[in-house]
């Protein structure tokens, strides 16, 4: 490894500076490899020797070549370090870490920040700004552990261990309050930027080697048609909950996500040759295309609100306050459900593979890039099972009159 290793100092005679002073330049050189920096010192051209020194038994000529001698000894020094540490040394990480630029470079935050930017510039294009949330605010809780862990605004990106992971992890657990696929998506944040720098070669350890960041299955909640009536039946003297039953049960009978109904417009609604209108519209988070047959209930909320001003069809409030009074509606009505936006779509789902719509075309109608996805709904239908086998139900009973066995 030595062999390939040199330090080199020189001067350029013909970049002098005004004072007819050339700038003493280091080179280091590893395998072919070269990087220079300034030694930050100035001699007059006729004291350099082209060994790489001052010439002369000045004091000024000593105190350069001592200069010279203590930089190489922190070089030299340096390079074992890396060495031990990464396996590896190139001229610019030893050039950087000398002057104390690797530090501030190669950061957790700092790395964060390219990737948050990256992801800045594609909003609008091929991402939402919600998307771009997600990023600053995971970048937000690794910086609150670092400070809460290390009392430190940031660390070195080498410096992430499996320790670090493991902590970060307890820490979203416990004081975050995160459940777990919570946690996960943030360490799965974590690890995009570890592969990063792995990709630079800032560090040459995974620390997420032999670490499992697998979800766990999330009870999807849904109505069944008994509940979904008393929804119906209810009425509200707040003319708030009434408008978010409306957009749920609008959510119910089409299967729409939240932000794909709060965006919802008149271009959105077409009418084939036969006279029925359906919602066609790219779903905003998987830009998949989805057409959707509309029923009377839905086409019944859309006259309801037919007069809204803003341009859209529906009267959307927020999606976290879409969720508070959801939480209301379900105790006045008596559902002991906890019902969001994301029910009203899996409502939808349940509701249509019971009544015997076929999972490719509940697929469709979902947007899902992938029927697996619409699979997750078809596991809960008890419903579905009891209607299917009620259908034989009659023949299988009769074949009792065959068992007859003694009493």
């Amino acid at each position: 490894m030595k062999s390939t290793y040199r330090i080199l100092f020189l001067i350029r005679k013909r970049d002098l500076n005004k004072d007819g002073l050339a700038n003493i330049m280091v080179r280091v050189t590893i395998s072919r490899e070269t990087a220079e920096f300034s030694s930050k010192m100035f001699i007059d051209p006729e004291m350099w020797s082209p060994l790489g020194k001052a010439i002369g038994r000045t004091k000024e000529a000593k105190n350069i070549n001592d200069a010279l001698d203590k930089i190489k000894i922190a070089l030299d020094s340096q390079y074992k370090t890396i060495l031990e540490k990464d396996g590896y040394v190139t001229p610019d990480k030893l050039r950087n870490t000398y002057l104390g630029k690797e530090i501030r470079k190669n950061t957790v935050l700092s790395l964060y920040d390219i990737k948050v930017e990256q992801k800045r510039n594609l909003v609008g294009k091929t991402i939402r700004d919600t998307t771009l949330s997600k990023y600053l605010a995971t970048r937000k809780r690794v910086g609150d552990f670092m400070v809460y862990k290390y009392k430190k605004e940031d660390i070195p990106i080498r410096d992430v261990d499996f320790q670090f992971v493991t902590d970060y992890e307890v820490y979203l657990k416990s004081v975050c309050k995160c459940g777990h696929n919570s946690t996960v998506k943030h360490l799965r944040y974590l690890k995009q930027i570890i592969t990063n720098a792995l990709k630079n070669r800032y560090i040459t350890v995974d620390p997420f080697d032999d670490y499992t960041l697998g979800y766990k299955p999330v009870k999807k909640e849904f109505l069944i048609e008994p509940e979904i009536k008393k929804l119906m039946n209810k009425k509200f003297d707040v003319p708030r909950l009434e408008e978010v039953r409306d957009v749920f049960l609008f959510q119910i009978f089409t299967g729409l996500a939240y932000i794909d109904a709060a965006n919802l417009t008149e271009d959105n609604i077409i009418e084939d040759g036969f006279g029925q209108k359906w919602i066609q519209l790219t779903r905003q988070k998987s830009s998949v295309q989805a057409n959707i047959p509309l029923l009377d209930v839905p086409l019944s909320i859309l006259k309801k609100y037919s007069e809204l001003e803003n341009g859209k069809l529906l009267p959307i409030h927020s999606n976290q306050k879409m969720n508070e009074y959801l939480k209301e509606i379900a105790a006045l009505c008596g559902i002991k459900k906890r019902l969001t936006t994301h029910c009203g779509r899996h409502s939808f789902g349940t509701i249509m593979l019971t009544k015997g719509v076929s999972i490719e075309s509940v697929s469709k109608i979902l947007g899902h890039t992938n029927i697996t996805t619409t699979q997750v709904y078809a596991k809960v239908l008890n419903q579905k099972i009891f209607t299917e086998v009620n259908k034989v139900r009659g023949e299988l009973d009769d074949l009792a009159k065959y068992y007859k066995q003694r009493k």
